[in-house]
């Protein structure tokens, strides 16, 4: 099979999964219970929940620069974000073959006349760290949580994640050695990124007046950010984790997807901004 057209029939698959479970997440949530909690949301701390979410994406942006620094590209915070922000439009709003990550790799090139591989390949190693940073936290939230498996299961698949994770980032040191420091910051800053997501959860999660269960939302919170890459933009995934994971730990599930699509409408409209990137060229050059 051809390579664009494999990526074609992804993408449409992704597309597919993500129409799949809208429907089936929407057409059982009872949309009339959510109009009457988003009327007595509290603005306050749905305020909050936008000021760390927007946080997130701005760690995001200098994660990136860590990294694509090493060969040789430099760019402003500005320009940096820009090019963020277009690859979040096209994840987000253009379902075809040419994802934001692959657009992003594409402008560096023509830009700045850097190896495709390279580029792509530290692109790659970012998101894969990211992914571990997001099962680092999942095993900690695991650990400290109650669920219905019993504390021993818990605290086992806990610690047992978090080694896991520890060893994968020593292995990925070994065969990245002139990238050792980078890795680690770059982890460091994957960590900082969920945190400043999962305190955004948590404010959504005031302002909606649920005041427990904190730490079984923010575990669906992770694995519904893992779960995403089966999806197209990760739309559908987190409402279906939220919605099913609510009837499972006994929770309201109109309630726990409306946590979820909040947070997917902040992305989206984040996203969206990207779209001035379309028609407005970026100053892509070193500084």
């Amino acid at each position: 099979m051809k390579p664009k057209l494999k990526k074609n029939l992804a993408t449409a698959i992704k597309i597919a999964i993500s129409a799949v479970l809208i429907w089936l997440v929407f057409s059982k949530m009872d949309w009339k219970q959510i109009g009457e909690l988003l009327w007595t949301v509290n603005l306050f701390y749905f305020f909050l929940a936008i000021v760390f979410f927007l946080l997130s994406q701005i760690i995001s942006i200098i994660r990136f620069d860590v990294f694509i620094r090493k060969i040789g590209i430099r760019m402003s915070f500005g320009v940096n974000a820009q090019l963020y922000l277009l690859g979040m439009f096209y994840n987000f709003f253009l379902p075809g073959g040419v994802g934001g990550d692959a657009y992003k790799v594409y402008l560096l090139n023509k830009s700045h006349q850097k190896s495709l591989k390279k580029i792509g390949e530290l692109i790659f190693i970012e998101r894969f760290i990211g992914v571990l940073a997001i099962g680092f936290m999942a095993c900690i939230i695991l650990f400290l949580m109650s669920a219905p498996f019993g504390e021993i299961w818990n605290f086992s698949a806990g610690i047992l994640g978090i080694i896991l994770t520890l060893v994968a980032i020593k292995l990925l040191v070994r065969y990245l050695h002139s990238h050792k420091k980078r890795v680690h910051l770059v982890f460091g800053y994957s960590l900082m990124v969920q945190l400043a997501q999962l305190l955004s959860v948590f404010f959504i999660l005031s302002a909606f007046h649920i005041k427990d269960s904190y730490l079984i939302y923010m575990f669906l919170f992770l694995v519904s950010s893992v779960l995403s890459v089966i999806s197209f933009a990760g739309i559908g995934i987190r409402e279906a984790v939220f919605f099913y994971g609510g009837q499972w730990f006994g929770f309201n599930p109109d309630v726990s997807a409306g946590i979820a699509l909040t947070f997917s409408l902040f992305g989206a409209v984040v996203s969206f901004f990207g779209i001035i990137y379309l028609f407005k060229p970026i100053g892509l050059k070193n500084k």
